[in-house]
């Protein structure tokens, strides 16, 4: 039978479920196939975004917000920068989908969620030697030089913490879900892990996730390059013109996520890293079902440098129409055709793709 601990566990999570199911107002985001079905995903560093800025980025579906969000104005607090951001996004488009960042392994400090977790050392990954694990993250973010503390999620006290941080976020009407990113990072090879501490963080890595997609409800969590099973959505970070890309979103699909696909990492052809879009849109179109979404940038901040996510391509207002089919592939080359007229195709060894555009 179970232990008063064991038992206390549960209770505090079915607590936690009830009073976050209860103050959250489920709804999916909007989905057509009217238009390429399109996301963003970024922050601006200097502040709060422009008029212009916010007139592209309330056209988009789905819009997650960074970490980075202000970031050059002060250090703290990015759930505070991310809310108004939000704020104006809303205001701009009432119906727009807005997804709070944050991170699944890293303790970034620009959340205010650092200050307390500062305060609980014992919530904090340890390798066998009792040394806090530190991990580095995305450069382009300031950080710690020796690298940020993990969350320990062996510990049910630890997961409940985390998922406070976005349940919180989406209680104050402006934000609908979450993107967790490092979905798939379960273990620490090269950090000295006790066998037993491994396997729990593993295992609470996962559990942690669906603890907080069955707090969301029908809210949409992004398990950020992961098929995270009884998690809603996936993100594809390094989506690429090429099969592989291909058969990832066709797997996301498959499983009845709702998939982000991002584009740009690669120089894809003659796409140069999004310039142009047709190789890797091709592939997204080739492989994308009901709820998958596309996106291209070289990086998750706006700049005078990269203003890749101001970007709206000529392509996201062409006539699409929903599939006629899934795709056929003969030979080389993937063809899929859709109901306004609009043909498809990918050659999976030049790793080239067509698209033909129909009518209204």
């Amino acid at each position: 039978c179970d232990s008063n601990d064991s038992m206390m566990s549960r209770l505090v999570v079915i607590l936690f479920l009830l009073i976050s199911v209860s103050n959250t107002l489920a709804r999916k985001p909007y989905f057509s196939w009217d238009t390429v079905p399109v996301y963003s995903h970024m922050c601006n560093k200097s502040g709060p975004f422009n008029d212009e800025a916010v007139r592209i980025i309330a056209k988009f579906a789905m819009v997650t917000l960074e970490k980075g969000q202000g970031s050059d104005v002060s250090d703290c607090c990015a759930e505070d920068k991310i809310l108004a951001a939000a704020k104006q996004i809303k205001a701009a488009n009432s119906s727009a989908y807005v997804l709070f960042y944050y991170n699944s392994v890293l303790d970034w400090n620009q959340y205010r969620m650092h200050q307390l977790f500062l305060q609980h050392p014992d919530w904090w990954l340890k390798n066998a030697s009792g040394e806090p694990v530190r991990i580095p993250g995305d450069h382009s973010f300031k950080q710690p030089k020796d690298g940020m503390l993990v969350f320990d999620f062996s510990q049910q006290e630890v997961r409940n913490f985390w998922a406070s941080d976005c349940m919180n976020a989406t209680k104050t009407g402006f934000i609908e879900g979450c993107f967790a990113d490092r979905a798939g990072e379960d273990t620490f090879m090269k950090n000295n892990l006790t066998k037993d501490k491994e396997e729990g963080y593993s295992k609470g890595h996962i559990q942690v996730l669906q603890e907080l997609q069955h707090a969301l409800g029908d809210n949409v969590l992004i398990a950020n390059n992961d098929l995270v099973p009884e998690v809603s959505a996936t993100m594809i970070e390094g989506f690429a013109a090429d099969e592989k890309s291909i058969k990832l979103l066709q797997e996301g699909v498959k499983q009845g996520k709702l998939v982000q696909a991002h584009a740009g990492y690669h120089p894809d052809s003659q796409d140069m890293h999004c310039k142009n879009i047709t190789n890797s849109l091709a592939a997204f179109l080739i492989g994308a079902g009901e709820y998958s979404y596309y996106g291209c940038s070289r990086g998750w901040s706006v700049s005078q440098d990269n203003m890749d996510w101001l970007v709206w391509h000529p392509e996201y207002d062409k006539p699409l129409g929903k599939p006629m089919g899934p795709a056929v592939k003969q030979g080389e080359m993937y063809k899929r055709h859709f109901a306004a007229g609009t043909v498809v195709t990918f050659n999976v060894q030049s790793n080239e793709g067509t698209i033909q555009w129909g009518s209204r």
